[in-house]
């Protein structure tokens, strides 16, 4: 006749208890395990409410909230099951949302993706299909265009300098970066060259 857990009836009703069952260790264990389970599910979900997060940023919210290793697991995996946490829909979330904002390189893509907690195989293909060497040259020109209109006041050298750090600071390669350069050329000299 004292508290041991509480849990929703539906959880009560697929344990199959009633009230006046004899309790025994056996109903012990699993009302424990299922309380535990219930609380870091519940805990998830309020945190699913606000914004999606990966596998690998939930459990560490449930680590962080002091919950054992087992419960998390069952937790991560049934959020998957549901298609609450679908680490691959947040990964193309994130690289779209990255693009709307300002274009991005394959480098950042890659960097903010593995902050999130995405699967580093699942990076690179996300990545891959994100980008092309085409959409990667057409973003870093746009960007480029877009950075070189603050920097009108400074010295050809300067500005080179300056629009090669902004442009590698966004992720894009080499190769795009000269590419960029070689094509803006005129616009990266002095008025009075």
């Amino acid at each position: 006749r004292k508290v041991v857990a509480t849990l929703p009836m539906t959880l009560i009703e697929s344990m199959n208890l009633k009230a006046g069952d004899e309790w025994d260790a056996a109903i012990a264990d699993d009302v424990t395990r299922a309380a535990k389970h219930d609380k870091a599910y519940r805990q998830a979900i309020n945190r699913l409410n606000r914004r999606a997060y990966t596998a690998r940023e939930m459990r560490r919210k449930l680590k962080k909230l002091e919950h054992d290793e087992a419960t998390i697991e069952y937790v991560v995996a049934k959020l998957t099951d549901l298609g609450l946490i679908n680490d691959r829909q947040l990964g193309e979330a994130v690289l779209r949302e990255m693009q709307r904002q300002k274009p991005a390189g394959p480098k950042l893509m890659r960097a903010k993706l593995f902050q999130k907690g995405v699967d580093r195989s699942m990076i690179d293909e996300l990545v891959d299909n994100a980008t092309d060497a085409e959409s990667q040259r057409d973003g870093a020109m746009s960007f480029a265009e877009k950075k070189l209109r603050s920097l009108q006041r400074f010295d050809a050298a300067t500005k080179r300098r300056r629009l090669y750090g902004a442009l590698a600071r966004r992720g894009f390669n080499a190769d795009v970066i000269n590419d960029v350069m070689e094509q803006l050329r005129d616009e990266l000299v002095d008025a009075h060259d």
